[in-house]
């Protein structure tokens, strides 16, 4: 089986770090934040002006030291283990963040998403650099399963392959009975591993 992974929101905790690192920015900036997740913003903020400001102080910290999920390293071992091919698939270079004052930071960007893959100990089989709708990617690399957090990326790939989708607040209204909701890793695995 081929399993595809998103990054952000799926192998890191996006929701975490933008409720702790997010809220301490706004305070400092005497900038609004809601606790709530969803108002204007899926990250918190109160207008898109304010999530800007913080992502392009806080894009390249963010990709060197946000936190792995828990149990995510081992739980994909497993899975490439048990002879599942892993496809990491990420949009992260292409977030609006990337060009910033005329540069391009996208092949830095690459780079650091690489090293922190390293670092945090995800292997995987090949990672693809996708735009912001994955579809296209996963039909190329013939996904049978994605882990995503993504209501968009759900909803454009759920008629193709199998999809868990990450819980998290911002997604958390969306409902669809093709799509499984998963809360951790450990769960993860017993789904893949009994399909």
């Amino acid at each position: 089986m081929t399993i595809g992974i998103d990054i952000d929101g799926v192998l890191t905790d996006l929701e975490h770090y933008i409720a702790t690192s997010g809220k301490k920015y706004t305070e400092e900036n005497h900038l609004g934040f809601d606790d709530t997740m969803g108002v204007n913003s899926i990250y918190g903020f109160l207008c898109k002006e304010d999530s800007n400001r913080f992502w392009d102080q806080y894009w390249e910290v963010y990709a060197r030291t946000v936190k792995v999920r828990d149990q995510a390293s081992i739980v994909i071992q497993k899975l490439r283990d048990d002879g599942n091919k892993i496809i990491i698939i990420t949009a992260r270079t292409y977030d609006s963040q990337i060009v910033k004052d005329g540069i391009n930071r996208q092949k830095n960007m690459e780079k650091l998403i690489v090293k922190w893959l390293n670092q945090n100990h995800i292997v995987y089989d090949k990672i693809v650099f996708s735009n912001l709708n994955k579809l296209r990617d996963c039909l190329d690399h013939q996904i049978d399963v994605m882990i995503e957090d993504s209501v968009s990326n759900m909803e454009s790939l759920k008629n193709d392959m199998r999809i868990l989708c990450f819980d998290a607040k911002y997604n958390r209204y969306y409902m669809d009975n093709q799509v499984q909701r998963v809360y951790s890793w450990k769960e993860i695995y017993d789904i893949i591993h009994n399909i």
